[in-house]
């Protein structure tokens, strides 16, 4: 029965590059930098008319006017809204769609942080963004 627990909370154990913490410097990292932050969540599936509302609640000047701090913190939100989106996904296909999303908007050097801390099972930090 114990053996048995154990076998489900391991189960159950999120994907150290999905976390909250780790989507939040994912959404620094990308999400400060033009408008990738949207553009990224429309290559997760995220519906548009969700991406234009958070956009819209984001700032009264519009995004592309934001701080940079305003559009990380819109995308953080937009990551986080896709990771209950795909709750019932495995955390597998989850970094593959992430993967794929970050190569499509040109950034394959984040995805391929991703990937290694993913196979690591290490959540993402700011310095493994850092050249």
């Amino acid at each position: 029965m114990a053996e048995e627990a154990s076998t489900t909370k391991s189960k159950n154990k999120e994907s150290a590059v999905l976390t909250d913490g780790s989507l939040a410097v994912l959404a620094r990292e990308v999400g400060a930098e033009k408008l990738n932050g949207l553009i990224l969540s429309m290559y997760l599936n995220i519906p548009n008319t969700t991406i234009v509302k958070f956009a819209n609640e984001a700032s009264d000047v519009g995004l592309i006017s934001a701080s940079d701090n305003m559009r990380a913190e819109t995308t953080q939100r937009l990551l986080l809204h896709w990771k209950r989106l795909r709750v019932n996904s495995k955390d597998k296909e989850k970094v593959k769609d992430l993967e794929r999303a970050l190569k499509e908007i040109g950034r394959g050097d984040i995805a391929e942080v991703i990937i290694d801390k993913h196979a690591n099972h290490a959540e993402l930090t700011a310095d493994a963004f850092s050249s």
